[in-house]
């Protein structure tokens, strides 16, 4: 998984995001692969230095249509909204790129629908096991608003034959 990312905000507060893979299900035959994330916060007049980090909020992404989400980065931008990038796949879906974020008026412990960025053409066969080395969710230090995602796909089945993926969006709430 990529970092966990930092911001410090004018109003004092200090947030932390961060994301894993986690299995979904009561066994091995019936489990879906998501991402599980996470905003921690300093305690109340501390610092992440000084205290220890609470969770503010959590969440795991949507399991229930079978599809599998994995390799996330996350990013936080200057107001606070929050981007989440990622692969998903599944038997009918080629791995594919696709995001989700929420707005800091978003109830918290949510994310948005997500959003497709690449529809994948192809699978890595079975003599490959590596996925995503360079899968970066980033704010752009110009404006601090909009979110950079870079991640692999494939255009068709293989090894070693990955493409690479870089898009940029940014919430309506932030300027």
């Amino acid at each position: 998984m990529y970092r966990l990312a930092y911001r410090h905000f004018a109003d004092g507060h200090e947030s932390l995001v961060v994301n894993h893979s986690v299995a979904v299900g009561t066994n091995k035959h019936n489990s879906v692969t998501s991402v599980r994330w996470y905003e921690l916060r300093n305690p109340a007049g501390g610092t992440m230095a000084s205290g220890t980090p609470v969770v503010f909020q959590q969440g795991t992404l949507s399991t229930s249509d079978g599809i599998h989400r994995w390799m996330g980065s996350i990013a936080m931008d200057k107001v606070g909204n929050i981007a989440l990038g990622y692969s998903a796949s599944s038997s009918g879906v080629f791995p594919s790129i696709r995001y989700t974020g929420r707005v800091t008026t978003d109830p918290v412990n949510t994310m948005e629908t997500e959003t497709s960025i690449q529809s994948g053409g192809g699978s890595q066969l079975a003599t490959l096991s590596r996925w995503g080395d360079y899968s970066s969710m980033s704010v752009d230090p110009v404006d601090d608003c909009t979110f950079w995602y870079t991640t692999e796909y494939l255009k068709g089945s293989g090894t070693f034959n990955w493409s690479t993926r870089i898009a940029s969006f940014k919430f309506p709430t932030c300027q």
